[in-house]
């Protein structure tokens, strides 16, 4: 990967009947100005960030309901 000024790292997540996934990408423009995807490891503080989100959200679905 070539050193650029703006990256975003995209994390998606997925849910079986057993647990989250995590599959995270970070996009980047290439030389071109296209914009590159490459895989990258989803870091442990933000796997748990997510995970807290996502047990909020469904705790206050739960209280609407």
């Amino acid at each position: 990967m070539h050193s650029h000024d703006e990256a975003y790292r995209i994390t998606y997540i997925t849910l079986d009947e057993v647990q989250l996934h995590f599959e995270t990408e970070v996009a980047v423009t290439d030389e071109e100005g296209a914009l590159a995807l490459h895989s990258a490891a989803t870091l442990p503080e933000e796997r748990r960030v997510l995970r807290e989100l996502i047990c909020e959200a469904h705790e206050q679905q739960a209280l609407v309901a």
